[in-house]
């Protein structure tokens, strides 16, 4: 069962009753992540509240300040944390935290929306990347990428033109799904342990090609949104770059915004 954290002072802290187990096969930086994720969430410490320095959370868990560091980003990512070089981690309002948007497949944002999703493939090929996505992958020179193109629809009406990219190194052999039918998330999740965490989004109008306007039905005089996504895993590992055109009379990005509480933002100017 799990070794009793062992604090570094005499003092006691909520961090102090905090428990992690070294023989088991979770990360140990996911461990004291979700160990403290739950006593953030559970609202003992207030918004705005510094967390022990490195050294004392390191002495009290018996841990390198890597694998604390880890746990840390991972935190800060899932919006828990707010770290600042030269001031500290300060814990977040939850009920902003609550707010920000989650990670969501094409599938999962339709379904949300109350329609039915369907996919139509049109290519999954194997390719040399551009170098902006080499780039975004850290690949060398000869590495691959599954280029998966796709046009996704809502109850039966094309709605969106896809071009996924991934790593080739990352899920071989993704060939053999039928990825038309299946959710590539879940592909990725369930046959390769790989899941999404974190995601940027670039969204922009542009006018349709001629492709683009057959492919999707775009009527005259209507402009597409794009929307570049590029999708990581735990430890900021990237995993997923994603070019989607969506026909502008059709569908709306929702973008959920949140503030920073004042005592974060206090702390940060300071």
């Amino acid at each position: 069962m799990g070794s009793a954290v062992t604090a570094s002072t005499q003092t006691i802290t909520p961090f102090s009753y905090l428990r992690i187990d070294k023989d088991a096969s979770t990360p140990i930086y996911q461990q004291i992540a979700e160990a403290i994720g739950s006593l953030l969430d559970s609202g003992v410490l207030p918004p705005g509240y510094i967390l022990p320095p490195e050294r004392v959370l390191c002495a009290q868990f018996g841990i390198s300040r890597m694998t604390l560091r880890q746990a840390m980003s991972l935190l800060d990512r899932e919006g828990f944390v707010n770290s600042r070089r030269g001031v500290g981690t300060a814990v977040t309002d939850s009920r902003l935290r609550k707010q920000q948007q989650e990670v969501r497949s094409f599938s999962e944002d339709i379904r949300a929306r109350g329609g039915r999703p369907e996919s139509r493939l049109i290519s999954l090929d194997l390719a040399i990347p551009t170098p902006s996505v080499r780039d975004f992958f850290e690949l060398h020179e000869q590495q691959k990428v599954y280029e998966v193109q796709r046009v996704r629809l809502k109850d039966g009406e094309p709605l969106a033109l896809e071009l996924a990219r991934l790593p080739e190194r990352l899920c071989p052999g993704l060939e053999r799904f039928d990825v038309a039918r299946s959710s590539l998330h879940e592909i990725l999740e369930q046959s390769y342990g790989l899941r999404p965490e974190t995601c940027n989004e670039e969204i922009s109008a542009e006018i349709p090609s001629p492709e683009q306007r057959k492919l999707l039905s775009i009527p005259a005089r209507t402009a597409v949104l794009v929307i570049n996504r590029k999708i990581h895993m735990d430890q900021g590992r990237p995993l997923e770059f994603t070019r989607s055109v969506y026909r502008g009379d059709r569908y709306t990005a929702v973008v959920h915004s949140v503030r920073r509480s004042k005592s974060i933002l206090q702390a940060t100017s300071s």
